[in-house]
Formats: C-alpha cells, structure tokens, sequence
C-alpha cells in the first residue's frame, strides 16, 4: 500500500509541475466517443460496431432488467449484429464476488465487448471484468493506479443515474468483505471506450436515489475543483458542475418527470466525472468510503454528511476556492471576506444536502464515535486522500469526523 500511496503523490506531482511549465502541457483523459441527449442508447450500435466485436455483455442489475431499462441497449445492439448475453447478478457496493461470478459468465459466452449499464456499482464491475477478461490473477492484485498491464476489452459504459460519471473515469470501486474495504483501482486503462449518458433512463429513479447521486455528484465537483492536481479543463469542469447541480437537483428530486433539470443534472455528472477523472479526489471521498463501509449507507449519502465538515478542515488553504464554489451555488459573495465567502460555501452544501432530504450528520445514520479511530485509519490508506488540498493526519481525520458527528 505504501509503494501504491508513493506511485499516486508522484503522479499528482508530477501533473501539478506539468501545470507550471511553460506551455502548461499535461495530459486530460476521456472515452474516445460519448453519446449525449435523449435517446443516445439508440445509437450505441452503430457505434459498436466500428469496434468490429461480435459477441457483447450487458452487465448490470435485477432493478434494471425489471424495469426494462435494458431493452433499449439490447435492441441497438442486436440490430448491429451483435450477439447479447446479460449479467445482471450486480449489487450495491458490489464485492470481489460478484465480479468473479460476472467474469466467469463473460468468458463461458466469449465476450469481446463489455456494455456497463447501470450506476456506479453495475459500472465499476463493468470495468473489472473488462480489464481481467486480458490480465493475469484476481482483482486483489489490481489496487492502486497503473498497475493494469494488457489493454483491455473494448468496454461501453451508460449511465442511469446522474451521479457517479463512472461512464468517464478511470476508476473502479470494488469492497473487499474479507478485510471490509473498498478497494479503488485507477488506470487509464478503466476510462470506457463509449461513454452514453441518455437522461430518458434516469427518469423513474426515486427521488431519494435521485438526491443521493446528486449530492454525489456535487463531491466530484467540488473536490475535483480545489483538488492540488487541479488543471485549468479540470476546473472548468469542475465549476460549471457546481452551478448546474446547484440549479438543477432540488428540481430533479422534486418533480422526476422534469426532464431538463434530468438532462442538465446528467450533464453535470459527466463534467464532474471528466475533472476527477484526470486530477483526483480528496479527503471527502477517503473518509466517505469508510462512513459507508462501516454503516451499510449509500455512496452518496456518506460523501454529502462528509463534504462541509472536510470543506471546514479544507479552508485554512483554499479560501479562494470556496468563495468561487459559493457563488457557483447561488450566495452572495460580494463584500465578504474570503474566510467569510468560505463559511457561505460550507452552508450551501449543508442547505443543498437537507433540502433534498438527506442526511447530514453521521449521528443521523447511526455512526459512534467510537468507530472513529478505525475508520481514520483506513482513511489514512484511501488513494483518494493523496489528492487533498490540505494534507491530513491520523488526528485530524479522527477530527473530521468527530466535526460530521
């Protein structure tokens, strides 16, 4: 783990130092095609079909299979010429299992092209069984960034909910129960060759499931935004991101029928997913992915208990940041001091989380302080951590979440 700790601080080193030099070169990762608007899963045939493969899986859920949302993927592909298998054994937080079940499957029917339908969870074994259809061992051996050796498998990746931009990263999420740990895995191998965002499939998602990926989604943002790897792209990104969701979820949550606020909320998603993608995380993430772990809570949940308290601890060293991020999200900025303008930006994700209906503390969920040190711990190890504007300690993590308490 240490070695994987050193081998991410010097690729955010080396892309910060990139960011300075004259002519300000570094490199910006996304799909090579990505299908945008109403109705883009039609289209996803004739795409695949450039890639010249035969023989797809569909991997995603039951929820999806029962609501039908596949039959649209499915159709397009057919159409093609493809034939089309479908693995719908995911699950949420999904574990080392249901990718061993998922890449059995793929290899038993032949697979030479992975379709990832769903949220992050069915995206994220997706990927898996993408890259371990053409490496050795078991997804164990693949924790950390680069360490994928073979390209892949062509991989397709099409989004349901507005939330994870799993459809543009380069990161997979897999819990290992044996130790109760989420493991990430980051290679530029995972970003999806089509991504396909279609807000039509996002549209009978429950309002709860609608604010959790939207808060979700305003994480990705906001840490991408004042991450120390952050780019001139990424901030763009990062900061249209902010003002969308701000705008656009308390709609989405309220009236799921409102399909501008659906398609902006996907847009948002995608944006957020792209900046990430190429200049990490943060401390919420790191201390998010234990919240969830520990407490059987969703993702999304976690990351929106978890942001104003890491924004707090964040503060001391990007000011500037957080005044821009508060008046992205609608507060009246000027006039105000930054340390000022800061506190507006914690209280407006604060607002923005209890105004969709969800949680905003880890008492809320059911969290002891107890769990703290533990879960600091396994912090201390998240990849995601690296990338944080303020470096933080064993202490201050336990404080971080003693200050969400």
């Amino acid at each position: 783990m240490a070695e994987q700790i050193d081998q991410i601080a010097d690729l955010i080193t080396n892309r910060v130092l990139d960011e300075v030099k004259v002519g300000r070169f570094y490199k910006f990762i996304m799909p090579n095609v990505v299908l945008v608007g109403e109705g883009a899963t039609i289209k996803l045939g004739a795409e695949v079909q450039k890639l010249g493969k035969k023989r797809a899986l569909i991997v995603t859920d039951r929820g999806i299979t029962s609501l039908g949302l596949h039959s649209t993927t499915m159709s397009s592909l057919e159409q093609a010429g493809i034939e089309v298998e479908i693995f719908d054994g995911v699950k949420a937080d999904p574990d080392i299992e249901v990718v061993e079940m998922g890449l059995k499957f793929a290899k038993e029917k032949g697979t030479d092209i992975v379709v990832g339908l769903g949220g992050g969870s069915p995206l994220d074994v997706a990927k898996a069984i993408a890259f371990l259809l053409t490496n050795p061992g078991t997804i164990r051996d693949y924790e950390g960034i680069e360490l994928i050796g073979n390209h892949r498998q062509p991989l397709v990746a099409i989004a349901t909910t507005s939330g994870t931009g799993s459809e543009v990263t380069a990161n997979a999420v897999i819990t290992d129960p044996a130790i109760n740990k989420k493991m990430i895995i980051s290679s530029h191998a995972l970003v999806p060759d089509i991504a396909v965002v279609d807000p039509r499939l996002t549209k009978g998602i429950p309002a709860k499931v609608t604010a959790a990926t939207g808060i979700d989604v305003l994480v990705h943002a906001i840490e991408a935004f004042i991450s120390k790897g952050s780019i001139t792209i990424s901030s763009a990104l990062a900061h249209r991101s902010i003002k969308m969701v701000a705008e656009n979820l308390p709609l989405a949550v309220g009236n799921g029928e409102d399909m501008d606020a659906r398609h902006r909320m996907a847009i948002a998603s995608l944006m957020a997913g792209m900046a990430f993608s190429n200049v990490g995380l943060g401390a919420c993430h790191a201390t998010a992915h234990q919240l969830g772990t520990t407490y059987k809570i969703p993702h999304g949940v976690a990351n929106g208990i978890m942001l104003p308290a890491v924004m707090t601890f964040n503060s001391l060293v990007c000011r500037d940041r957080l005044r821009e991020i508060a008046a992205a999200m609608g507060e009246r900025v000027e006039g105000l001091t930054d340390r000022e303008a800061a506190a507006r930006a914690i209280g407006a994700v604060k607002n923005l989380t209890a105004e969709v209906g969800l949680p905003t503390s880890i008492r809320e969920v059911g969290g002891k302080e107890e769990d703290f040190r533990q879960m600091a711990l396994n912090a201390l190890e998240d990849p995601t951590l690296l990338s944080n504007p303020r470096q933080a300690s064993l202490e201050d993590l336990i404080e971080i979440y003693r200050l969400a308490l």
